[in-house]
């Protein structure tokens, strides 16, 4: 009889150990889970940190040109000083640009294109269109810590670089520079430029 015990003691053991092998274990009858889901979007932009709008268009009023190779400037605060030429009336105004920037540092790159000749077109008199008129500069101030000269290239645009700007959100008042050369002007324009500041 106890050889008997020994075997079923065995068998019990072997039986309990093949259990255990297989990672089987018996468990209660479980319950499925439950759950649910839901989303919503992540939203948002990232921007140059910089932000230009037109403001005043820049007159130079009506000018008479009275010699050959002259100039008129148009300062920031919107007088004109002509150079072999005189003024006849008009409004002459400075310029603006609406400007708003994150911050004011690090310093900024600053380019205006659409320098260079001007279309002359018949003037409101009649006369013209005869020589040729540059718009050679543009300056620009009420932003930074000194005013800005952009200068014509050669191809059309003019370039200054590490501009030290001081105002975060201003009106940068804009003047500029028409040159004439070997011909007395006549005739009416209207020159678009385009201000790029960048970081």
């Amino acid at each position: 009889m106890s050889n008997k015990k020994t075997i079923l003691n065995k068998k019990v053991a072997a039986g309990a150990a093949l259990v255990a092998l297989s990672g089987f274990v018996p468990q209660p009858m479980m319950q499925s889970a439950q759950a649910a889901s839901a989303s919503i979007s992540v939203t948002g932009s990232f921007v140059t940190g910089i932000q230009l709008a037109a403001g005043t268009n820049a007159q130079f009023g009506v000018l008479a040109a009275t010699d050959v190779n002259g100039t008129a400037t148009l300062s920031t605060a919107g007088a004109v000083t002509p150079s072999k030429a005189v003024t006849a009336g008009g409004a002459p105004q400075a310029g603006s640009f609406q400007f708003t920037a994150v911050s004011t540092v690090p310093n900024v790159d600053i380019t205006v294109s659409g320098l260079g000749a001007v279309v002359l077109a018949a003037s409101a008199g009649g006369g013209g269109p005869t020589g040729t008129v540059k718009l050679n500069k543009v300056f620009l101030d009420n932003f930074a810590t000194a005013a800005v000269t952009i200068t014509d290239g050669g191809a059309g645009s003019g370039t200054a670089t590490g501009v030290d700007i001081n105002a975060a959100t201003t009106s940068i008042k804009v003047g500029g520079q028409l040159t004439w050369g070997a011909v007395q002007p006549i005739g009416q324009f209207s020159e678009a430029i385009v201000l790029t500041i960048a970081y």
